[in-house]
């Protein structure tokens, strides 16, 4: 009876970790910050400033935009020198027209480039990741076409997870936060959106823009389902914040209150996710607009 009481036991605490995973981080794994670096051209003039600048404000990674019209060169000395600094260099691009059939092109470029790129660049000079920002909300399909829009979104999301994989890279994607309340229901099966692009990619950044951590419209509860659903899923989370004007209001971005309160309200946000293993850090929007908020 002693037995058979000690292997319940057992598979008690063996489900219990399958259907809820430890939110404790593992030891030594810290919270990072990251940044968007749209005007590739600057890695040409500005490399020491724009790996300094990175240095100062503690920022661990960098999505850097993808122009072929930048000779590889410049690549392979900035992505060295951010090395150095123990900042990875991931290969940023996207567009909404990425989510149709006619911008696979844009997608096929970009990967092709890349591919290229790591098989000439020396160990030290590589991408470590992939980072998309491909936004298909944006497109008029996505009220007048929703099903077909979703649907192209997904093929383009498994042939990046595809070509990604190919180069041994791990992929990220931005999803804005309210993509938890849609849904699709097609080849790909059913259910909600966001869960599928986190369990499909090896992270995601949501786009949780505002100016406030706390309160039912905060940084804070704006991200908690990507959170919980991470966690349970095994992958990654960065809250992305923004810093750049707004046409569509203030309280988007932190261009107002400066960087001061912005880091106080980010401090929230990692005192709140912290210790879930799920939580990456900080992803703040965009190098060129925090860069003038910081002076």
């Amino acid at each position: 009876m002693n037995k058979m009481f000690k292997w319940m036991g057992i598979c008690v605490v063996l489900v219990s970790f399958m259907f809820f995973p430890s939110k404790e981080k593992a030891a030594g794994e810290g919270m990072g910050k990251s940044t968007w670096l749209w005007n590739t051209v600057e890695i040409i003039e500005n490399k020491e400033e724009i790996v300094g600048f990175l240095k100062v404000h503690g920022v661990n990674e960098v999505y850097l935009q993808v122009n072929p019209s930048v000779e590889k060169e410049h690549y392979h000395q900035f992505i060295e020198m951010a090395n150095l600094e123990n900042i990875h260099v991931y290969a940023l691009d996207g567009a909404p027209k990425w989510a149709t059939v006619n911008g696979r092109s844009s997608l096929i470029a970009f990967f092709d480039w890349l591919e290229a790129y790591q098989l000439e660049a020396n160990e030290s000079q590589r991408f470590t990741g992939v980072h998309l920002d491909v936004e298909p909300y944006l497109l008029s399909g996505w009220t007048s076409a929703y099903g077909k829009t979703v649907l192209n979104y997904q093929k383009m999301v498994m042939e990046a997870v595809d070509r990604s994989d190919s180069l041994q890279l791990p992929l990220g994607m931005d999803i804005p936060f309210w993509f938890d309340e849609k849904s699709y229901n097609n080849e790909f099966g059913k259910g909600n959106l966001a869960h599928w692009v986190i369990g499909k990619t090896d992270e995601v950044g949501v786009m949780a823009y505002r100016d406030q951590a706390v309160g039912p419209n905060g940084i804070i509860e704006l991200i908690r389902n990507e959170m919980d659903y991470a966690l349970f899923a095994g992958k990654k989370v960065k809250a992305g914040v923004e810093t750049a004007p707004s046409s569509e209001g203030d309280f988007l971005t932190f261009h107002e209150e400066g960087e001061g309160f912005m880091l106080g309200e980010l401090a929230r946000v990692d005192a709140e996710y912290g210790t879930y293993s799920s939580y990456k850090g900080i992803a703040v929007h965009h190098y060129g607009s925090w860069k003038v908020l910081s002076e």
